[in-house]
């Protein structure tokens, strides 16, 4: 039997102050820890980009560490690592987000490094000719990823024609175009105060805390909430091929869309994505890879965003094996929709389930993440209890619905990378 732990060993401490330019602080203090996950999240990404700004959200982020107002890049560099913590930074299609993780007492300078590489940017132009190669040879190793790849062009083929279809690295020809004024354009837009949380996590206390980012963020423009994202396309290629004449293997990358980061949706295709590729008991990793023996990497994934989602399959396997591989694949999800799933499959997910997520939340930088990702969003902030509640609640009949609300076979889009013949 699963035994939730008392809600004192994993009690969420959530406090949140809006400063007077309209950034959010959130934190989430954990007194029994050392450390401190710290993150800026701006709602900005490749989504927000024009057709001539494509890669520029990810450009931006590789050189806000080249260097800002009080700090050079080496600086940045040894900031963090000289007192033995870590500063790191990713760009997606809808967030950029900037983390820190340091011992407490360290937390004041992490959050003055961070505040000045956003708000001071050197952007100096002989930076951005440097890191324009770096970038360059980034988008040459990502295409000689076929996963990647295929994943890439999943994206593509499910939102034709829209924002959420434009690769994360934008082109090289592109980023070859990029001048500092793109750049200063894109901080002024979107690194305003209206699109931020600063979220932490660990041994915190929330008024200092606010002091200390309010001391380094006032100065920032308030600035308008992020836009709605453009409607998303409701139809789109069922199947699509890709040829590389580099490739030994095919890649199948399958994919359809789903509900938005704050529908309750989520916690039951979560559930789903678990049962269906999510690890090695899975349905797709039982089935094709000790049963066939056809593939070395076969997974399923959810992918939660503003106004949309995406449930993603992806399975790499011999040329040969190519067709047997699409069927195997489409086979699971015909018995998933046609026979859903059994009551002892559902008892063992959810038991694995609420494992899984009370070990990640004895981290900082999980708790950290999940704080800053539902206030960026606009999620409910929920306690440890209620989330499991939310999970023991869900019966198999809404499991069913679930499964014919969203993952009907021929909805599914298929995005093959195959040798060129």
């Amino acid at each position: 039997m699963f035994l939730p732990p008392k809600e004192s060993a994993h009690a969420f401490m959530i406090q949140k102050t809006r400063l007077d330019n309209g950034l959010r602080i959130i934190t989430d203090s954990m007194p029994r820890m050392r450390s401190i996950s710290l993150g800026i999240w701006v709602r900005s990404g490749s989504v927000d980009e024009t057709e001539q700004e494509k890669g520029l959200s990810h450009f931006l982020e590789h050189m806000l560490f080249k260097g800002s107002r009080h700090f050079t890049a080496r600086e940045i560099a040894q900031s963090l690592e000289s007192v033995g913590g870590s500063l790191n930074a990713s760009t997606g299609k809808e967030l950029s987000v900037f983390t820190a993780h340091v011992v407490d007492e360290h937390v004041e300078i992490a959050v003055r490094v961070l505040s000045d590489l956003l708000l001071y940017p050197r952007l100096a132009s002989r930076d951005i000719e440097l890191e324009r190669n770096v970038i360059l040879t980034e988008i040459n190793h990502a295409l000689e990823d076929p996963e990647e790849t295929a994943l890439d062009y999943l994206y593509l083929q499910l939102f034709p024609d829209h924002p959420l279809g434009h690769m994360i690295y934008g082109s090289p020809k592109q980023v070859k175009s990029f001048r500092r004024s793109d750049f200063v354009r894109h901080v002024k837009k979107h690194y305003t105060a209206g699109r931020m949380v600063v979220a932490a996590a660990g041994n915190v206390r929330h008024p200092s805390f606010v002091k200390m980012v309010e001391r380094c963020f006032s100065v920032l423009d308030g600035g308008k909430p992020a836009p709605p994202v453009a409607a998303v396309p409701t139809t789109y290629p069922r199947r699509m091929i890709h040829t590389f004449p580099t490739l030994q293997q095919a890649h199948i990358a399958m994919g359809v869309h789903l509900c938005a980061y704050t529908d309750q949706d989520k916690y039951g295709l979560l559930l789903l994505d678990s049962i269906f590729g999510g690890g090695m008991s899975s349905r797709l990793f039982q089935n094709i890879r000790e049963r066939f023996g056809f593939a070395y990497s076969v997974y399923s994934f959810v992918d939660l965003l503003s106004t949309t989602g995406v449930f993603g399959i992806y399975l790499g396997c011999e040329a040969a094996k190519l067709n047997r591989s699409v069927d195997l694949l489409n086979n699971e999800l015909a018995l998933l929709h046609r026979k859903k799933i059994r009551q002892q499959e559902l008892d063992m997910i959810k038991s694995q389930a609420k494992g899984s997520l009370i070990l990640g939340l004895e981290g900082s930088a999980s708790r950290m993440r999940r704080i800053g990702e539902n206030e960026i969003y606009g999620a409910d902030h929920l306690s440890i209890q209620q989330v499991l509640q939310k999970i023991d609640r869900l019966t198999l009949q809404q499991m069913g619905d679930l499964i014919e609300k969203y993952l009907h076979p021929e909805k599914f889009a298929h995005c093959l990378i195959v040798p060129q013949s």
